[in-house]
């Protein structure tokens, strides 16, 4: 994502396919877009470890540069680097989404690709024609009241509109939804990310006229109205969100030459906490939607 990314949805009927995904683009070593990352294998993410064991199957929380798929493995606090995206071009992939039969979508600006969650390889699927580039994506229920229903991919962009991703042959086109309303009197727009989870329901990071992202709980059933939390989450960038297990993560991109952040959301309070910088620079995360709510 640059700057503020717009968020997108993607309905996923049986008959008519619906996908969408979401980030921001890079440039530079350390994960930008000139190149794939040149780090390799595991690096440990700072902070308390993840759920037990026991209950809940190794985590599959997925974060990604502008053109590498990670792996955060929360029971031990590593992210694992799965492998390069194919098939981009010279274009990055902006953000991405993971349903609950654990299909992964990604997207360029104004591209769609089904991801290879094993590989990171990357299968094109669509060109989008919608006004908005596309970034900040989760799948969600397309019926808020029947989550056991068809799912949705949904984005929001930098104006605060909420809108869902129709695919017909190769060519992928917008719905709008409704939009992030106001608070104070300033429009909600996006910031980097959205994410819905069964049993947790769905939040976002979004931009309320200040310096800082605030964590939001939005409301499909109320024109996806959104709800800022506290007095904001300390953090600017927070382009990636993803749940497990009891916990909400944020991937911050700290700019050019500035790496990345691992944070944790506090949905009570809003706030983040640091729990690793890196070099790398984060553009996305996805979740499926059926992830374990209880450490």
């Amino acid at each position: 994502m640059y700057l503020h990314r717009p968020l997108v949805s993607l309905l996923a009927p049986a008959l008519a396919c619906a996908v969408a995904a979401c980030g921001p683009s890079i440039t530079g070593d350390d994960d930008d877009d000139t190149g794939p990352d040149a780090r390799v294998d595991a690096r440990p993410i700072d902070g308390p470890g993840g759920p037990d064991a026991e209950e809940i199957l190794p985590s599959r929380v997925y974060a990604h540069s502008g053109q590498t798929l990670y792996r955060v493995d929360t029971t031990t606090n590593m992210a694992v680097r799965i492998g390069d995206f194919t098939n981009l071009g010279t274009q990055s992939m902006t953000d991405l989404a993971v349903d609950r039969d654990e299909r992964m979508i990604g997207v360029t600006l104004d591209k769609i690709f089904e991801i290879d969650e094993t590989t990171g390889a990357a299968t094109f699927l669509a060109d989008f024609t919608g006004a908005d580039n596309l970034t900040s994506l989760s799948f969600v229920p397309a019926n808020p009241g029947n989550p056991d229903g068809p799912e949705m991919l949904v984005a929001a962009t930098d104006t605060g509109a909420v809108i869902r991703i129709d695919i017909t042959g190769a060519t992928a086109t917008s719905v709008a939804l409704g939009d992030y309303g106001q608070s104070g009197g300033m429009d909600i727009i996006s910031s980097g990310d959205i994410v819905y989870v069964r049993g947790f329901g769905t939040v976002a990071t979004v931009d309320v006229g200040g310096t800082q992202d605030f964590l939001a709980t939005i409301d499909p059933a109320n024109n996806w109205a959104a709800t800022p939390i506290g007095t904001g989450t300390g953090f600017d960038r927070i382009f990636g969100v993803a749940f497990w297990g009891g916990t909400l993560y944020g991937f911050v991109d700290g700019g050019s030459g500035n790496g990345g952040s691992f944070i944790r959301l506090d949905r009570a309070t809003g706030a983040g906490t640091l729990l690793r910088a890196d070099t790398i620079r984060w553009f996305g995360a996805g979740v499926t939607t059926v992830a374990p709510i209880i450490p």
